[in-house]
């Protein structure tokens, strides 16, 4: 390994260590997942369908949807990094691509989401997974999850699956009480015009808590929009 690749690996370590992520259960593998869905899937032309309106074909791609495929996909990866499988990686494009399955917790697929920007969607799914499957080759099985973890490729620790996702989710079910006075002092207006949680989380907190933490795509797309960009789920102390 020439002295390059080597210092990025040790920064890696170590701003992954900063985040918390060696403290976390499999929180490499996590964070490995994590940064090969957004660097694959989440930052690539799926973005434009995002912010494009929909069409007569095209099916709005909302923020829950995003919420929806994103956690799923990042648990396929993750589980996936896991498995003996030397095709690992091509086994998640193949679920990336797969033009006819219908999103978990969503009600559309890829074809519905996507039409107008298929084309670009596939070659820069390809492209990325190539990419890491050249490294995944050359690397020794730990160096290939930091390089896939480092924050350069998207880390993010308040994201599912990573070190602060559940203090994420434990504030948000403690507001949900109302046990959190301070956020509903300073944040009250704003979830006002958000608007009430959906029957489906308040019905049962301990199951949407459950979700939330295991299989948010679960809760369906729905109602994670109403918890996607919501500051109930930032973490204790980071509201203003």
């Amino acid at each position: 390994m020439d002295e390059e690749m080597q210092a990025a690996l040790d920064w890696a370590r170590q701003s992954l260590k900063e985040m918390g992520v060696f403290e976390a259960e499999d929180g490499l593998r996590w964070a490995a997942a994590h940064g090969i869905v957004v660097s694959v899937w989440r930052n690539g032309p799926v973005e434009d369908a995002h912010a494009s309106r929909p069409t007569r074909r095209r099916k709005a791609l909302r923020d829950g949807t995003m919420f929806a495929r994103n956690t799923w996909l990042t648990r396929q990866a993750f589980d996936l990094l896991g498995s003996d499988s030397q095709f690992c990686l091509y086994d998640l494009e193949d679920l990336i691509l797969d033009r006819d399955m219908v999103w978990p917790g969503c009600e559309g697929t890829l074809t519905d989401y996507g039409w107008g920007f298929l084309g670009d969607i596939k070659k820069h799914v390809k492209q990325h997974i190539n990419m890491l499957a050249h490294f995944k080759r050359r690397l020794p099985s730990e160096d290939f999850l930091l390089f896939a973890g480092a924050p350069r490729i998207g880390t993010h620790v308040d994201h599912y699956g990573m070190p602060r996702w559940p203090a994420c989710v434990e504030a948000a079910m403690s507001r949900l009480r109302g046990e959190d006075e301070e956020f509903w002092r300073t944040q009250g207006d704003l979830m006002t015009r958000i608007g009430p949680a959906p029957a489906a989380v308040t019905e049962s907190l301990e199951a949407t808590r459950n979700l939330l933490l295991e299989a948010p795509w679960e809760l369906g797309a729905d109602t994670l929009g109403w918890f996607a960009w919501n500051p109930i789920l930032e973490p204790a102390g980071t509201t203003p």
